[in-house]
């Protein structure tokens, strides 16, 4: 069975990198529709000097930039002052005080900021570096190809520590066992992925989807896939890109920030799913699967019974799970020994997927940068009729 498992999310991964294209460059109209970008910010002081001076360098002839400041305890409010006072263009919100049942992030990309917001909304993250064309090239291929929503697969600028060259990956493995971008794209296809560090939406399809201001969106820590979900549910059309050379990001570059990235996804994903015993089961599971093969070899090796079935399925599973691994490590231009970790991360995600379900049997509170995560909800496209 692992083996068939491990096969299959090759071709997947495979299919997912095939069906990633880059943006396709098109003119602009004239005059261009006004772009709002929406930078949601807490305890950023090691980023957002970069991550503004990089938006405040696009190209495009026509868009402001709205910080939302989600109660920053450091220095990012002086240095967000500081960028207002030198630059017209921005614009500080802060919000010290969450409104009951709001998750911080969705409080601060909703946040009332909408009503003077322009034709386009760009949604990202401080962690986040843009080349000066960036904005100019996806508005021209969101305008293009008709699309509601566009998002893109960046590049991580740093893989320094064990961290993101071990997980990274296999985050992407994940996604692609879910959802692929043709799938993406199909508005028959019920679910679809935005990833965070850049979601450009057409702001009529926000507004009349309610966003982040509809009651099943506020709770929510997985922001960026729900968004996603939200829109196309609403008939939105979904687009994703490859935007590698367009924006790169320092996601996950210790232990810690990879470990909380990581709990906030998982407690989002198994709290709205209504089954947090699913979750311990999915957790041995991803342990077996990482875990289970070397140890078959292993005891194989030592009866040398290396010519059995169980051991060659058992080398067809781990051979499949490095080669998916490699596929992504090589976006991510890391050197081939990274994909023979695959068995660890598969095991480190089971533990993690088991730690945050026990979180949730037992009433334990995650926390993302000093905030308690909400109980999540979750609806499916057919409730939507009922809301």
């Amino acid at each position: 069975m692992s083996a068939g498992v491990a096969l299959w999310q090759s071709y997947r991964v495979h299919r997912s990198i095939q069906e990633t294209y880059p943006p396709e460059e098109a003119p602009l109209p004239v005059p261009a529709p006004q772009v709002s970008i929406i930078l949601p910010v807490r305890n950023e002081e090691a980023n957002i000097d970069a991550c503004l001076a990089s938006l405040l360098a696009q190209d495009y002839p026509n868009f402001t930039v709205t910080v939302i400041d989600d109660g920053s305890t450091d220095a990012t409010p002086c240095l967000l002052e500081q960028w207002k006072a030198s630059d017209q263009r921005v614009t500080v919100y802060r919000v010290d005080k969450l409104p009951e049942g709001w998750a911080g992030k969705t409080h601060a990309l909703h946040s009332g900021v909408m009503q003077t917001c322009g034709e386009w909304l760009l949604f990202t993250d401080a962690d986040t570096r843009h080349v000066p064309h960036t904005l100019s090239v996806m508005m021209g291929h969101a305008l293009r190809q008709q699309v509601d929503l566009l998002t893109m697969r960046t590049y991580a600028m740093t893989l320094s520590g064990p961290a993101t060259p071990l997980l990274m990956p296999m985050s992407e493995i994940i996604l692609a066992q879910l959802v692929t971008p043709s799938q993406i794209r199909d508005a028959a296809f019920p679910h679809a992925f935005a990833f965070g560090q850049y979601i450009l939406v057409r702001r009529s399809a926000y507004i009349e989807s309610g966003g982040y201001n509809a009651p099943t969106m506020r709770r929510t820590s997985v922001d960026d896939v729900a968004l996603s979900e939200h829109i196309k549910w609403h008939g939105g059309q979904i687009d994703v890109v490859n935007g590698r050379g367009l924006v790169a990001n320092r996601q996950w570059t210790t232990w810690k920030s990879a470990l909380q990235g990581w709990r906030k996804s998982t407690y989002g994903e198994i709290a709205r799913s209504h089954s947090p015993l699913t979750g311990v089961l999915g957790g041995f599971a991803l342990l077996i699967y990482g875990l289970g093969p070397l140890i078959t070899l292993f005891h194989a090796l030592r009866a040398k019974k290396l010519r059995q079935l169980p051991p060659l399925l058992a080398g067809a599973t781990l051979i499949a799970q490095i080669e998916a691994k490699h596929s992504f490590d090589r976006e991510y231009e890391l050197a081939f020994p990274w994909a023979l970790t695959a068995p660890a991360g598969w095991a480190i995600f089971g533990v993690l997927v088991i730690d945050v379900t026990l979180h949730i049997l037992f009433g334990r509170s995650i926390d993302w940068k000093g905030r308690r995560l909400p109980e999540q909800k979750r609806v499916f496209p057919w409730q939507l009729k009922d809301r």
